[in-house]
């Protein structure tokens, strides 16, 4: 380089002039700023038309056109080259372009539209774009799962029949006309039989039916057409422990409270006798709760006390029954069947038709005899030796003998009435139905019969027997050891007391 240009190089950096190789001429450095923001633009890529201090377009870097609404090539033209009406990256406008979610796009007529959504996903809404992804894909028809198995938006809509045989509908039972419905259990969905409440079954088994009862509820839980089968027992009979008059009588049922367990309800009969435990009676009843009936043990202070007077005799004493001998189980109208032993009670039927061995086992067991025939004439005599019971005279009617009408009006009826029912049939001290009623078996024996058996003096005379036959003294009556009559019962004695 000559030394003329050097000087005119230096003379330029000194005015602050920068050295190009393509300046020929520095600009003026005052009015510089216009080329100075085109090279600020062009150092920052920033795409803008760049206008010298005369107000000449200068071409960006490269003079490439942009799509930015600018003259980027200085040739009096914007944009062109961009179809704003076609392109999807400058679709209307420049730097809009054509994206959707999970779909592609196209521009038309200077708008974005959507042409085809992603493989699985679909639009269901009015946004542009393909928001729902299928939960099934490929899709298929719809079936009872809890999917959009058809990826419409809509769960389980519009399904197939359920499957034939699923749920069990026994005729009969709680199971009948049970169908499968579609619906969600235990976070699992599929078809479950809709059974009803009182079916066992578990509700997370599409047929869960137990196999075997385990409620006591007098439902056919598992519809078999047998209800509360587990539980064997039930109607059986249970008690409240108690003995005796204290036993309250029940059957097994179920437990109202909980349904996996019985209980012996006690609301059924028999019921305990009000008061137990009572003073122990002869009536075929355990009264005082201890586990024996009508008990005899005379060293037990709990025993029986027989109803008996006490007849004394010069030097002898000895209690005899107040009433004829009756069963344990007798009442007014019926004389009863038991024979454990005998009692004397009054407002009963009297034991009769009882042979002369059966009669004094009836009184052993009650912890007595019958009477030797000394004893039942003192106790009818009385003390001042009565012919009858009630007195000297013959009073008819008084006792119950065949001139007694039984029953008011017609003909006289003769009948066996309770002990006791004619209260003035009583002896001076105090002894009842000594005279008619029922005949009396005593220990007063007369020989035997020809054909065998032993022959005794029966007592008393009977509702059938005349006056003759109703005295204190006669003896007339007498039967064979096994005879047995309606006519003919007994009553007990004993040395000791009741």
């Amino acid at each position: 380089m000559s030394r003329g240009w050097s000087v005119i190089a230096l003379a330029m950096i000194v005015a602050g002039c920068e050295v190009d190789a393509y300046c020929v001429a520095c600009p003026d450095p005052i009015d510089g700023g216009a080329v100075d923001a085109a090279r600020d633009a062009r150092a920052s890529g920033d795409d803008a038309e760049i206008a010298d201090d005369a107000g000449e377009c200068v071409p960006t870097d490269g003079a490439v056109e942009l799509c930015n609404e600018l003259d980027d090539d200085c040739d009096d033209l914007t944009d062109e080259g961009f179809d704003l009406e076609n392109d999807p990256t400058n679709c209307g406008e420049c730097g809009t372009q054509c994206r959707f979610p999970n779909a592609e796009g196209e521009c038309a007529s200077g708008a974005c539209v959507v042409t085809a959504c992603f493989d699985g996903f679909v639009d269901l809404d009015d946004v542009p774009g393909c928001e729902y992804a299928c939960p099934v894909f490929p899709t298929q028809g719809e079936e009872c799962n809890g999917f959009d198995d058809d990826c419409d938006g809509v769960v389980d809509e519009t399904l197939p029949a359920p499957p034939p045989g699923l749920c069990r509908t026994t005729p009969g039972t709680p199971c009948a006309g049970v169908v499968p419905t579609c619906t969600t259990r235990e976070g699992r969905t599929t078809w479950f039989c809709d059974y009803p409440a009182n079916v066992e079954f578990d509700p997370v088994v599409p047929n869960g039916i137990v196999l075997e009862e385990t409620r006591c509820d007098g439902e056919d839980g598992d519809c078999d057409g047998l209800r509360d089968e587990s539980f064997a027992a039930l109607g059986d009979a249970c008690d409240n422990g108690g003995r005796g008059a204290c036993r309250d009588a029940g059957e097994i049922a179920c437990d109202p409270a909980d349904a996996s367990r019985t209980i012996c309800d006690l609301g059924v009969a028999p019921d305990p006798v009000p008061g137990a435990p009572l003073a122990e009676i002869c009536n075929g009843v355990d009264d005082d709760c201890d586990g024996t009936i009508d008990d005899s043990d005379p060293s037990d202070a709990g025993r029986v006390r027989d109803d008996m007077v006490q007849i004394t005799r010069g030097a002898t004493t000895f209690w005899i029954y107040r009433h004829e001998a009756s069963r344990p189980d007798s009442s007014a109208s019926a004389g009863g069947t038991s024979s454990a032993r005998a009692c004397g009670r009054a407002g009963v039927l009297p034991w009769t038709s009882i042979g002369y061995d059966e009669a004094a086992a009836a009184c052993a067991a009650a912890g007595h005899r019958l009477c030797t025939a000394a004893e039942w004439r003192a106790a009818c005599e009385g003390a001042s030796g009565r012919d009858y019971p009630y007195g000297d005279t013959y009073e008819a009617a008084t006792c119950n003998g065949a001139d007694r009408d039984a029953v008011a009006g017609g003909a006289i009826d003769s009948r066996l009435e309770p002990t006791g029912a004619l209260a003035m049939c009583v002896s001076e001290e105090g002894v009842l139905d000594m005279s008619g009623n029922a005949k009396e078996w005593t220990a007063d024996q007369r020989g035997s019969a020809s054909g065998g058996g032993r022959i005794f003096v029966v007592r008393g005379g009977s509702h059938e027997s005349p006056q003759l036959g109703l005295t204190c003294t006669t003896e007339l009556s007498r039967a064979t050891e096994d005879t047995l009559l309606g006519t003919l019962g007994f009553r007990c004695c004993d040395s000791d007391g009741p």
